[in-house]
């Protein structure tokens, strides 16, 4: 029966392994499990580490003839055997010399004595002194050894070691640890007594220390670690920083293996400005169908709440808490699914994901996902549904429709000459009224939608370097609608016509029958170029689409899950204007684009341009909201992407939108890099007009301008073990800084620091006025050991509040 495990987590811990025999000549060895290798083996730091070997043959070590080599052999009287000088034996990939080595053949014991060399592949050992061990016991003693593990930069020392119960339990008195190279022990981690016991998961030690150089710096009365690939329950590193706003950020993790399967991370947390939080996480599979996660954290009294706090002004007391579930289901061999994803903070608590920056739960637009799902999936159908809610961390956002439930049911067919699909969707859409803010006074709409769209897709023209395709689709939508008299005074203004004044929702049923028709189709062509040793390709990829759609009045639907589409190159050849499904545009448009890409000699993309627009023959007339005003453009906007390869170490990208009417650009965005070694450098712009446009905060007017914002991201080694990281990021039309961060590590073989600093705008969800955060990071590792200090992140371009992106989607190597 398969035993499944959940990934591993490991206490504090020191890993130290020994060979578990150190015999002479004809001592049987068991077989030796080096611990994983730290670091990269090539690479200059542990040029000094043997290669692991392995037998010739998988035929037992034991059993390989011996081959025994010295100057001189001496029989003595009463059945003792000497080798002097010399001494050299030999077992398959086993190797054992001494300068002296005798053998009682009546007790079986053995005694080497000086420069004593024993090495099985796995691990070397070395010492001056003596070894005793027994052929028949097994049992052996060592005195003053070295050992150094192969394929790792695990070595150290005993005064000695003793290795009983056929060499399954080994004592190390006097032991020495670290992953240093030779005479570079920054760390060594020293112990009076080290005992491991090969069938056990972990070993002991008493009386360690660790030390720096040649000073002391922590002591441990006890530690245990791990020698084999499994669990423990015991203490995680503890986590540090510093910020503006919680203050000395302390976490110290302990860890429950619960059992292979269920295990436990109980964390607390102290933030001297905050106060005390406790988190919990719970880790359950109790077979690969069925898995999940249950987290929980809670901070009993908040030293920055106050009735006068404007931040936490929907709290009643300080009391803040979050819980987060996770689950998934596969039953029938994956046919049967099911998964939850639940995340809700305190009712009101509308800046804890900006407080406490938890790293579990969904969350887009300041709203926090709360999803039920369940589907059967068969090859060429599925039925699936799903139920989902929002909670809201912003009081000036309407309260999103809910799905309570969505069912959609998908079949897909292919045929010799047609593809057959048929979506259909069934939802009903509704709000929770309990969670509405007195911003909110009113009620919203709600409705239950029936959705069907049956498509059939014939090739009329399928040829190597050229195609052409038609599309029938025909949409019906069905609406069984409740309108209240006391609607939100929000959709109230954006259902309200503005040429009549008239309330446009319709109450009772709704429906829409709308068919379409789409022809698309393409040309490549391709030419050999000069460039890349003469092997370079060119193609330039002429496409088009011609779309039809009816018009149809749809203002007496509400919007429930529909929205504007950015518009781009890819969303010009789409049949769709808006995402979701309560607005269905109207069209008769045409659609030009051209794509020209660059192949070099091994088949790579270096270079890819786009460029299409879309023509309308009649304007659309379908609004998203019946406020908006129609659209009277005969053109879309003329789209642009861009991104090349120009050498190997230089990338690039743009793209932008360009409003051919009104002859302004609406956006744009641009990234030129540089890589080559431990160097990388970027420099970005993004350009959206009118960046305010964010349904969220529709009273807030301080973000009527322009999003124009620039960043300059590098990384830069500064010295051989020295390296440098940060990013700036600016809006440069409201002329403020986003977000700043600078830091700098050394690496060294064994050991590294990392030290950071990054200042950000704090975003608060109720005030609306972010504040200016300055967080202090540092973090010390000693390799093969662990690291303590910050954490989290180790050397990274990412900012606090923006990510480091390569925005070059180019084919082949990068």
């Amino acid at each position: 029966m398969t035993k499944w495990t959940l990934g591993y987590r490991y206490p504090i811990a020191l890993t130290i392994s020994l060979a578990p025999a150190l015999t002479s000549m004809m001592v049987q060895a068991a077989p030796f499990e080096a611990p994983p290798a730290t670091g990269i083996l090539d690479s200059l730091c542990y040029d000094y580490v043997p290669k692991i070997e392995k037998p010739a043959s998988d035929q037992d070590a034991n059993a390989q003839p011996v081959e025994v080599d010295a100057d001189r052999l001496e029989a003595k009287q009463g059945g003792t055997a000497v080798y002097e000088g010399d001494v050299k034996v030999r077992q398959g990939v086993r190797k054992f010399d001494s300068d002296y080595a005798q053998l009682d053949q009546k007790s079986r014991d053995v005694i080497a004595i000086g420069n004593i060399y024993y090495n099985d592949g796995q691990v070397t050992v070395t010492s001056d002194k003596t070894l005793k061990s027994n052929l028949d016991t097994k049992n052996s003693e060592l005195e003053e050894g070295k050992y150094q593990v192969h394929g790792s930069p695990v070595r150290g020392f005993a005064k000695r070691v003793v290795m009983t119960n056929n060499n399954q339990n080994i004592t190390m008195e006097g032991a020495q640890y670290t992953t240093c190279p030779p005479g570079q022990e920054v760390w060594t981690l020293k112990a009076g007594s080290i005992d491991i016991d090969q069938k056990e998961v972990f070993g002991e030690a008493w009386n360690a220390s660790l030390w720096l150089y040649d000073y002391p710096v922590f002591y441990f009365p006890y530690i245990n670690f791990p020698i084999k690939d499994e669990r423990k329950t015991g203490l995680l590193y503890p986590g540090y920083k510093q910020s503006s706003s919680n203050g000395m950020d302390i976490t110290q993790p302990f860890y429950w293996n619960i059992a292979p399967n269920y295990d436990a991370t109980i964390t607390s947390r102290f933030m001297d400005k905050r106060g005390l939080m406790e988190q919990v996480e719970f880790r359950y599979m109790p077979d690969p169908a069925h898995a999940g996660i249950l987290y929980f954290e809670n901070l009993a009294d908040d030293k920055q709440y106050s009735p006068s706090n404007p931040s936490l002004a929907g709290l009643s007391d300080g009391h803040r808490y979050m819980m987060n579930v996770r689950h998934g289901s596969a039953l029938m061999d994956g046919s049967l699914r099911f998964g939850i994803d639940y995340t809700q903070v305190r009712d009101k608590d509308y800046n804890y994901f900006n407080d406490f920056s938890p790293q579990v739960g969904t969350q887009v637009d300041s709203q926090l996902q709360q999803s039920f799902t369940a589907g059967y999936y068969q090859h060429n159908w599925n039925l699936t549904s799903e139920v989902r809610r929002y909670q809201i961390l912003s009081p000036y956002a309407l309260l999103p429709h809910e799905m309570l439930p969505r069912i959609d049911y998908n079949y897909y067919q292919q045929g010799k000459w047609f593809d057959l699909a048929w979506n259909s969707e069934l939802t009903k859409f509704g709000y929770d009224s309990g969670s509405a803010d007195t911003l909110q006074a009113g009620e919203r709409y709600t409705a239950t939608r029936l959705h069907l769209a049956p498509t059939l897709t014939v090739p009329l023209v399928d040829a190597p370097g050229y195609y052409l395709t038609s599309q029938y689709k025909l949409m019906f939508t069905s609406y069984n609608q409740e309108v209240p008299d006391n609607l939100v005074s929000q959709d109230r203004s954006r259902f309200t016509d503005a040429d009549s004044k008239q309330l446009t929702l319709k109450e009772g049923t709704i429906t829409r029958t709308l068919p379409s028709f789409r022809l698309k189709g393409g040309v490549n062509f391709d030419r050999p170029l000069d460039w890349y040793d003469g092997k370079g390709t060119q193609t330039l990829e002429p496409e088009f689409q011609y779309l039809y759609i009816p018009y149809k009045n749809q203002d007496e639907i509400g919007i429930y899950d529909s929205t504007t589409t950015r518009q781009d190159y890819y969303s010009l050849f789409s049949d769709r204007r808006f995402a979701g499904l309560d607005r269905i545009s109207d069209a008769n448009r045409v659609t030009v684009g051209l794509t020209s890409r660059v192949y070099d000699n091994v088949g790579d993309e270096r270079l890819r341009l786009a460029v299409a627009q879309a023509f309308e023959m009649t304007p659309p007339k379908v609004r998203l909201y019946p406020s908006n005003p129609e659209s009277t453009n005969a053109r879309s906007l003329l789209s642009f992407e861009g991104d090349a390869r120009i050498t190997d170490e230089w990338f690039a990208h743009a793209g932008t939108q360009y409003d051919t009417s009104e002859g302004e650009f609406t956006a744009g965005n641009g990234a030129v890099e540089y890589r080559t070694g431990k160097l990388t450098t970027q420099v970005n712009y993004r350009y959206i007009k009118d960046g305010n446009l964010d349904y969220r905060y529709p009273t807030n007017t301080a973000l009527a301008e322009d999003l124009s914002q620039a960043g300059l991201v590098m990384m830069a080694p500064i010295a051989d073990q020295w390296q440098m990281y940060g990013g700036y990021y600016r809006d440069i039309k409201q002329d403020v800084n986003i977000d700043r961060k600078i830091g700098v590590k050394y690496d060294s073989c064994c050991w590294s620091i990392n030290m950071s600093l990054e200042w950000h705008n704090q975003p608060d969800n109720v005030t609306l006025k972010p504040t200016s955060e300055k967080v202090i990071g540092l973090q010390f590792e000693m390799k093969g050991l662990g690291s303590v200090g910050t954490g989290g992140r180790s050397v990274t371009l990412d900012t606090e509040l923006l990510p480091y992106v390569r925005p070059f989607n180019l084919k082949g190597q990068q």
